[in-house]
């Protein structure tokens, strides 16, 4: 039997796109596959031309699917929170309660996709416990729903092969076990093939048989999932020296506490996200906001950076003035350096990566700041810091998700910000880049006045500097 997706020789024509080399690629029937490499290292592009989009300048492309590629090969990209959805994503637009609880329900958009056949529409909700979540607004999913609403959507048209961009970035141990879960249940009872991306080896999960290894634009050859763990094993993440920032870390903040919440309660219509919080975040010092996914971790983030209008009617003080007595937002996140998901989606400028870095030295959230040739330079020497001085001048939608992130990491220390809040910072980071950021941010914060929130779901992610631990509970 043919392969059901065959790569000769191929170059692309685009030459900002292009590999470094050639690429041979081969799925046969009952295999599922893993592109792993590091960031920039040509897996999307890859994946890109799997599905035909890019036209080649040499070699061939060879579908064996059964039918019109459109149909019997779909894609899945989670390199956001939420701008993989059907309708325009803006910044902020979670925490809006009017977006939470009146938009468009899960079941309308599924409606939208076209299904092999009405019965086979129902088994399939069925078979990934889309039943609860159905009439939901696909604002109040968590991180894991996301993902099972996805995949539906995906499947609805019976595809052969389904391909799985980054499927386990900001999931919760317990929800990348139900992921993987998913996917054998998928696999057995449709035979679907799965393509898949990750940036680490120890990430491949146990369905996958076959490995392709990317660097630097270079794919290997085919190896069995046994001889690429063999490959890879072996390589401890190195520890790096603290780096020295372009800037004076010490400043006079000018506050006691970063954050102080009183009997503080979130609800979304009848869920309810946490209730009766009471905590203080004093100067100087290092939180760890952990739960499973769901949990609220990024909810109560929303609050205390000033981007969720319901911490006008709460009881907390930021930086010890009290939420809705004046004060404007600006007033607040002139303190803060942030990172999340949700910005990840928002943030669409194109602009060179230095000037999104240059960006967070002004008001607001788009643009180039004041983009002063000062802002530029200090903007390029931290990117240097950070290990990603050969990005400033390509523009941002160039760059690939985990190359965005960096970026978007950056950007969040460069007006020298007294409290940092990083969301799942390392999401979609390879292991280098991770080295690098964690040692950044534990010599910022090793700083007395610094202080940090930090969300992750990998313990060895956790900065040294941590020194408290807030954990959210799923209601």
């Amino acid at each position: 039997m043919a392969p059901l997706i065959t790569l000769r020789s191929a170059v692309v024509s685009n030459p900002f796109r292009r590999l470094a080399a050639p690429v041979d690629f081969e799925l046969e029937e009952g295999e599922h596959i893993a592109l792993v490499g590091d960031n920039g290292s040509g897996k999307s592009t890859l994946i890109s031309m799997l599905s035909g989009g890019f036209y080649l300048r040499e070699g061939t492309l060879r579908h064996n699917l059964g039918g019109e590629t459109y149909r019997t090969m779909k894609t899945v990209r989670f390199n956001g929170a939420y701008g993989t959805t059907e309708f325009p994503y803006y910044y902020q637009q979670r925490w809006h309660a009017q977006e939470r609880e009146n938009g468009i329900s899960v079941r309308d958009l599924l409606a939208q996709e076209p299904a092999l056949d009405g019965r086979w529409r129902q088994e399939l909700y069925d078979l990934l416990g889309m039943g609860p979540l159905l009439d939901r607004t696909i604002m109040v999913l968590s991180s894991g729903e996301l993902r099972r609403y996805h995949l539906t959507r995906a499947l609805l048209s019976a595809p052969k092969v389904l391909v799985l961009e980054s499927p386990f970035i900001g999931l919760d141990p317990e929800t990348r076990e139900l992921l993987c879960g998913l996917m054998e249940l998928v696999s057995a009872r449709l035979g679907v093939s799965f393509i898949m991306s990750l940036t680490d080896v120890e990430m491949i999960p146990p369905l996958v048989t076959h490995v392709y290894f990317l660097k630097e634009g270079v794919c290997s050859a085919k190896m069995s999932r046994d001889e690429a763990l063999r490959a890879s094993s072996g390589r401890p993440e190195s520890r790096l020296p603290l780096p020295d920032f372009p800037f004076a870390l010490s400043r006079d903040a000018g506050y006691e506490n970063a954050v102080c919440m009183r009997n503080v309660s979130i609800s979304y219509g009848e869920r309810t996200i946490f209730s009766g919080l009471d905590w203080t975040v004093r100067r100087g010092e290092a939180w760890n906001v952990t739960g499973p996914n769901g949990s609220g971790k990024s909810t109560l983030l929303s609050l205390v950076c000033a981007d969720n209008p319901k911490a006008y009617s709460l009881d907390m003080d930021l930086f010890d003035v009290r939420r809705g007595t004046g004060e404007s937002i600006w007033d607040i996140k002139k303190h803060i350096g942030y990172l999340s998901s949700e910005m990840h989606s928002g943030f669409n400028d194109n602009l060179l990566a230095v000037e999104v870095v240059a960006g967070g030295m002004a008001d607001g959230y788009a643009g180039t700041g004041r983009n002063r040739a000062e802002d530029l330079a200090v903007s390029g020497s931290l990117l240097d810091v950070f290990g990603a001085g050969k990005l400033a001048q390509r523009l941002f939608p160039t760059l690939s998700s985990g190359e965005q992130r960096l970026v978007l990491l950056v950007r969040a220390f460069v007006r020298n910000p007294d409290l940092l809040i990083l969301d799942e910072p390392f999401q979609g980071l390879d292991r280098r880049f991770r080295s690098i950021a964690k040692a950044a941010i534990e010599r910022f914060c090793s700083d007395d006045g610094k202080t940090l929130l930090f969300v992750t779901h990998f313990p060895e992610e956790l900065p040294a500097v941590i020194d408290n631990t807030l954990e959210l509970h799923k209601n």
